[in-house]
């Protein structure tokens, strides 16, 4: 199993920043697995097209921010594998930023 982590900090509260993860994992096509205050986990892809990875969104405040952590992890080991789940997770980190920026802007 292959495991990739990524942090990064938004501008919001720990309730906007969870909203701004929800709408950011919706505006890829994703559905919520599981959801949380401070942990919400996406279903990656839809019907035939899921994808064996899975990743977890950790909230985490900190002042004025919230600590955004992307756990994920993909069965199977590989170049292939990790370019994979690498791409999924910068494809939603990219998507959370901007629904952030999007929220810090109202």
């Amino acid at each position: 199993m292959t495991k990739l982590h990524d942090e990064f900090a938004v501008a919001l509260p720990v309730e906007q920043a969870s909203s701004a993860c929800r709408r950011a994992i919706s505006a890829i096509g994703w559905n919520v697995n599981e959801v949380g205050p401070d942990r919400i986990v996406p279903k990656i892809g839809v019907g035939l097209t899921r994808n064996p990875s899975k990743i977890e969104v950790l909230l985490q405040e900190s002042g004025d921010r919230t600590v955004v952590r992307l756990n994920g992890r993909i069965l199977g080991i590989g170049p292939l594998q990790k370019a994979h789940l690498n791409a999924e997770m910068n494809r939603l980190r990219d998507e959370i930023e901007l629904a952030a920026r999007a929220f810090a802007g109202h």
